[in-house]
């Protein structure tokens, strides 16, 4: 019984190697050339240059394949990794190191079957597409504006979370038939921003702030709102955007200090479409004048943030 195992072993080796014609020049395979002192400086080095050729594609969005030369044969093992850069590989093989006596340097040439890889990496990114789009189809199946708007931006922080774009590159380099089944959700990635800012021009809000100092607060969400193109209007805009601030003050011997709080709402007539809180850490200074200024500077920053990152994340 051990000799039959043993020969299934070996066979099964065989099957899975392959001869270094069999990858070089060869579309099916991804291919990168390292060179060490050692096999594994030249491996390390060869995988290193693997992950630096995705990550260069990645950047400039480009889907070339550049294809290394080797005499050697032989692969050897299957990994997932890290290299540089954060790109993850997986299904990476490598030849059998070469030693040049005359140069006393190793090289070794770490390669990926698209095919394989693809088998790896497809319910990786699938799950990332499914989650997207359904913010995405969510959101375009509201019928008011500015919930439409906040949905999209939801389906944006959503890819972006889940470096959805980083991915579909990595799909199309990795095996661009394949991915061609992602060219819609490409496509509606790269719509996201222009669609949210036509949104955002047909929205109109009144802001209201409670407990304001100089108006601090009110301008800065004006400006934010505003920037976007949202006009800025009366008590008769369409939105409501209100701001409710919780000063929190302590007059101590040190002097003034602000824990503040506040809750943003937009509301459509008696429905609230949207809704935030924050929390700021303790602000003071010894002058009662400056430690109130500075709190609601904080608190206009802290609602600007909140706006960029939960409503127009761009």
């Amino acid at each position: 019984m051990k000799k039959i195992v043993a020969i299934v072993i070996s066979l099964s080796c065989l099957c899975f190697s392959l001869f270094a014609e069999d990858v070089l020049n060869n579309l099916a395979y991804i291919s990168q050339t390292g060179y060490g002192g050692t096999k594994e400086s030249a491996q390390n080095n060869a995988l290193s240059a693997l992950s630096n050729f995705f990550q260069m594609k990645i950047s400039v969005s480009e889907v070339e394949h550049t294809q290394m030369t080797n005499d050697e044969v032989d692969s050897s093992i299957t990994e997932e990794v890290f290299v540089q850069s954060q790109t993850e590989l997986f299904a990476v093989h490598y030849t059998k190191p070469k030693y040049d006596k005359k140069q006393k340097i190793y090289e070794v040439t770490a390669y990926i079957d698209r095919e394989e890889a693809w088998q790896i990496y497809e319910p990786k990114i699938q799950d990332c597409v499914s989650s997207f789009e359904s913010f995405y189809f969510n959101a375009n199946s509201k019928t008011d504006s500015f919930l439409k708007m906040a949905g999209l931006s939801k389906a944006y922080v959503n890819a972006r979370q889940n470096k959805l774009s980083k991915k579909l590159d990595f799909a199309q380099i990795l095996s661009p038939d394949q991915a061609a089944q992602f060219d819609a959700t490409r496509n509606h990635l790269s719509e996201i921003e222009a669609s949210v800012h036509k949104l955002a021009k047909q929205c109109s809000f009144f802001i209201l702030c409670e407990n304001d100092f100089d108006e601090t607060v009110l301008r800065a969400v004006g400006e934010f709102l505003s920037k976007f193109g949202i006009v800025i209007g009366d008590k008769k805009s369409e939105y409501l955007c209100s701001v409710k601030i919780i000063e929190n003050k302590q007059a101590l011997p040190a002097g003034t200090f602000y824990s503040p709080s506040f809750s943003l709402k937009i509301s459509c007539v008696d429905e609230v479409l949207f809704s935030s809180e924050g929390q700021l850490k303790k602000i003071g200074a010894k002058n009662g004048d400056v430690a109130k200024q500075r709190a609601y500077q904080a608190i206009a920053q802290s609602i600007q943030d909140t706006l960029k990152k939960e409503l127009i994340p761009f």
